[in-house]
């Protein structure tokens, strides 16, 4: 009987000692780190400046004639620039000189979450 009580409880602690990990890392994520606003927006200006790149390979590649490439340009440009406007409209506008910024943004360009201690858009280490 002592036996069995004993392999019992062991039991326990094993499962706990699996399913601890699981269950902190769960709690750890449910916290937003950045309001979803603000990572629409951001997102939505890396798309439109990768989707002007793109014209750029495209239009030095062959693949766009001039007048094609000129209207692309020109309404993706707009795109691009009213995301600019949005992501600073929500995170506050620009910075003032002399103070720091209230977001993580990167040299790269990379808006990361607070506290972060490595870029998660080129890898470096940040502070």
């Amino acid at each position: 009987m002592t036996l069995l009580a004993l392999s019992a409880v062991m039991a326990i602690l094993a499962a706990g000692f699996v399913i601890a990990p699981v269950v902190a890392r769960r709690d750890a994520l449910l916290a937003d780190l950045a309001p979803g606003a603000v990572l629409d927006a951001e997102a939505r200006r890396r798309v439109t400046l990768t989707a002007l790149r793109e014209l750029e390979y495209d239009y030095l590649g062959g693949k766009l004639d001039e007048p094609d490439y000129r209207a692309q340009k020109q309404r993706l440009s707009l795109e691009a620039l009213a995301a600019m406007r949005a992501a600073e409209a929500l995170r506050g506008g620009p910075a003032a000189p002399g103070t720091k910024a209230v977001s993580d943004r990167h040299a790269c360009g990379f808006l990361n979450p607070p506290r972060s201690r490595f870029c998660a858009g080129c890898g470096v280490r940040l502070g």
